[in-house]
């Protein structure tokens, strides 16, 4: 087992010489209604993998994991940075894990995104360096309601902060220095899953700041945005009589919820000032990633974390810090999704469930193979990663859904923001769908599932799934001029006019994928599209000779007369 090389020696063979000039930086850019992010001056979605917290700590393993990564379709890998690592000893820094990282990325023709782990990750500070860790009177710790210390680095820990900036910045200034003209690392996260394990901190310094009057920032911010706040938020300030100054108990009340705010505020401003330094020293796009909020109350779940019920906070505090991302492992994505997607607010999602993670339930199984195509689709998402995506197997759903949703991808990020294109997901059971279109000799009274609007059209989706776990999914584009691509598994879509003409198919072709290109394959008719009456994915249940499974992708041409 071999150590990271030297430094010295990762800066020389990374750093070569270009006779071309630096691209732009990879930045976020304005597509139409949507967000998108921009790479090597081009629109870029992530189809990503999150490796598991320990696989980049080593560079065989981590080799091996990219490797994996790779024949499951990804084209990029988020994977963490440690504090400890960086900075074993105190003004020491040691860049080998991000150089190896770096460089392996490059040699399987991925993109990286770096997750720092510094401060907290899942809400404690484990990733600390022990000489932090052990020094408890420079680096204090939160308190619990009783007063006693908790795992977790305190916000009002002044130099917690500075060390952790000035580890955060030398690493925003080496990864200038190897990569700023390859562009391997895309997008940062600062910190993991911030907040705490107790409604609020109880330490002296936590209790004095509660008393304090709420900074104007936060105040001029509500009174700018009344009406507009996440429901959440304005519920708490309405009903404490949308003060316009006070202490944090006047503006936001005495209850867990109005502590979670007040947390909020503290983590934000605490990251905030970090990614400002990071990104002055490189100024890539920054994120901060949510643990959900739960049913329960605020320490339940992470206090004061990016949690959807809290991100006008955050925005406020932290201006440096692009997005709010969530990392969805409950089962209600669509109700998750749509709360992070907001106009100063992307959709990105950095985590969520790979396959068969711990399967919940039949009806849970495949999951990712079916959200992807929603989030981008309906979300104009920039990333869509299942976190531990290295254990899943190479010919199983997700792999078919990645792959598909990245063959696709040059005309996803072209529909984006466009109002041309949007997303198909089940989430009824199956039992509860339509009519199946099966045997259905005329669709005329045929009921949909979910009606889409698109080009003078409307495309009525039933959804034809067959077993429990084979829910509904897929995405239809607008494509031109009466001409629709519709992509996906378990269902068939007719088309109406919204003229009330009569609608028929002039051709439907089936697509596949050569050399980097959607070319027609079967020009399908007959059984394979209920005599002519349907677009059908898949395309007859009993044609035993065309075995695979999976997500299709259709093209159709229509007509309309009066």
């Amino acid at each position: 087992m071999h150590l990271y090389p030297t430094t010295a020696l990762v800066i020389a063979a990374l750093c070569c010489t270009f006779n071309s000039a630096i691209a732009k930086a990879p930045h976020l850019a304005k597509h139409g209604t949507a967000t998108q992010l921009i790479v090597e001056d081009k629109p870029f979605l992530v189809i990503g993998g999150q490796v598991h917290n320990s696989s980049s700590g080593n560079p065989e393993f981590f080799d091996r994991a990219v490797d994996k990564l790779v024949r499951l379709h990804a084209n990029t890998v988020l994977a963490p940075v440690t504090w400890e690592l960086l900075e074993p000893i105190e003004g020491t820094y040691d860049f080998g894990q991000l150089d190896d990282m770096v460089r392996t990325a490059r040699k399987h023709q991925v993109k990286l995104i770096v997750l720092w782990f510094g401060s907290w990750k899942n809400g404690v500070s484990q990733y600390a360096p022990a000489w932090v860790r052990r020094d408890t009177v420079r680096f204090p710790r939160a308190h619990d309601a009783n007063g006693r210390p908790m795992s977790a680095l305190s916000t009002f820990g002044q130099q917690s902060r500075d060390v952790d900036k000035a580890a955060f910045t030398a690493m925003m200034s080496h990864l200038r220095k190897i990569d700023e003209q390859e562009n391997t690392v895309i997008m940062v996260q600062v910190q993991n899953e911030v907040g705490l394990f107790e409604s609020r901190d109880h330490s002296p310094e936590a209790n004095s700041a509660f008393t304090s009057l709420v900074p104007q920032a936060l105040l001029d911010y509500l009174i700018a945005n009344k009406g507009r706040l996440t429901p959440h938020l304005e519920a708490l300030w309405q009903q404490n009589g949308r003060r316009e100054r006070g202490s944090w108990a006047e503006v936001f009340g005495t209850t867990k919820d109005s502590d979670e705010i007040f947390m909020a505020w503290r983590y934000a401003s605490y990251i905030g000032d970090i990614a400002a330094s990071g990104k002055a020293a490189y100024n890539l796009p920054l994120y901060v990633n949510a643990w959900l909020a739960g049913e329960g109350q605020p320490g339940q779940f992470p206090s004061g974390g990016p949690n959807h019920r809290v991100i006008d906070i955050w925005k406020v505090a932290a201006p440096a810090i692009s997005i709010c991302a969530p990392d969805i492992y409950a089962n209600n994505f669509k109700e998750v999704a749509a709360s992070y997607h907001r106009p100063d607010n992307p959709l990105f999602i950095p985590e969520t469930h790979a396959d068969v993670w711990y399967k919940p339930s039949p009806i849970e199984m495949h999951q990712a193979a079916r959200n992807v195509f929603w989030a981008v689709a309906h979300h104009d998402a920039i990333c869509f990663a299942p976190f531990g995506l290295e254990g899943q197997s190479v010919d199983g759903p997700i792999a078919k859904g990645l792959k598909l949703v990245s063959d696709l991808s040059p005309l996803i990020l072209q529909f984006q923001g466009t109002g041309r294109m949007e997303g198909i997901l089940q989430t009824e059971a199956p039992k509860a769908a339509a009519q199946q279109l099966e045997g259905v000799k005329e669709t005329a009274g045929v009921q949909s599932n979910c009606d889409i609007t698109l080009g003078g059209y409307v495309a009525h989706v039933i959804y034809s799934n067959g077993s429990p776990d084979d829910r509904a999914y897929g995405l239809i584009i607008n494509t031109a001029p009466d001409e629709f691509l519709i992509a996906g598994d378990g269902l068939a879509v007719t088309f109406s006019s919204v003229t009330k003409r009569v609608v028929g198919f002039a051709e439907i072709w089936e697509q596949v994928y050569v050399n980097g290109a959607w070319v027609n394959g079967r020009r399908l008719n007959g059984d394979q599209t209920n005599q002519g009456s349907a677009v059908q994915i898949p395309f007859w249940r009993w044609d035993n000779f065309d075995s695979a499974t999976g997500p299709r992708v259709v093209k159709v041409k229509l007509f309309s007369h009066d």
